[in-house]
């Protein structure tokens, strides 16, 4: 069995001989529990993961607070050379406040450059993470506005969706299905000249499938 990190004492070094991956999460039970499950299927396998609630607030800044913070918990302050922080969050605009696409996108970019800075790594939904569960029955590229317009979807395959229900058995069979309609979607917006994922107008949208490949290689 993976010896486990232990956050026994701030001050106190632990060692692991495993790389480790920190997932540092926007919301504080859909993604979790979703992500919880490659934690135990990784459990006797030479990777450490370590999921971490983000509660300080939605917002890109604190996302970023708190992965530096993981960090140094559980690599900083540890003997470990390989590692990886992902950041897991949604573009989630509120399309009823005045130049919220344009604000979004401020905010978007300065976490982009905050993340490279830190070199942690992003796992962007646009709209919403439920478009990650989406793509394991279906690939669209038309714009999906926001939660509600993705959930109603998504309810012709998980009729009794809501958030933070654990739906991972009724995903994991279609991961494969999942991740290449990911790449689709991004492949889409490549050709249609739109490279900079960090941005609202790149709808739908998630590289989520990057973060669960790492997991499962």
């Amino acid at each position: 069995m993976a010896k486990q990190i232990r956050e026994t004492s701030r001050s106190k070094t632990t060692r692991s001989p495993y790389p480790v991956v920190i997932i540092v999460c926007e919301g504080e039970k859909t993604e979790p529990v979703y992500f919880n499950h490659f934690k135990k299927m990784n459990r006797n396998k030479p990777l450490h993961i370590e999921i971490v609630k983000d509660a300080s607030g939605k917002s890109y800044t604190a996302l970023i607070k708190k992965a530096a913070e993981a960090k140094k918990d559980y690599v900083d302050k540890t003997d470990v050379t390989e590692w990886d922080v992902w950041c897991v969050s949604d573009v989630d605009v509120d399309y009823n406040t005045p130049d919220s696409q344009s604000a979004r996108n401020i905010q978007l970019k300065k976490y982009a450059n905050d993340a490279k800075s830190n070199n942690f790594k992003i796992a962007l939904s646009n709209p919403c993470f439920e478009l990650w569960f989406l793509l394991h029955f279906e690939c669209s590229t038309g714009n999906i506005r926001d939660y509600p317009a993705v959930k109603k979807i998504l309810s012709k395959y998980l009729p009794d969706y809501q958030k933070n229900n654990d739906v991972y058995g009724q995903l994991s069979d279609k991961m494969e299905t999942a991740m290449l309609n990911a790449k689709k979607l991004k492949d889409y917006h490549k050709e249609h000249g739109k490279t900079d994922y960090m941005d609202v107008s790149v709808n739908p949208y998630t590289n989520v499938w990057e973060l669960v490949e790492s997991l499962c290689n």
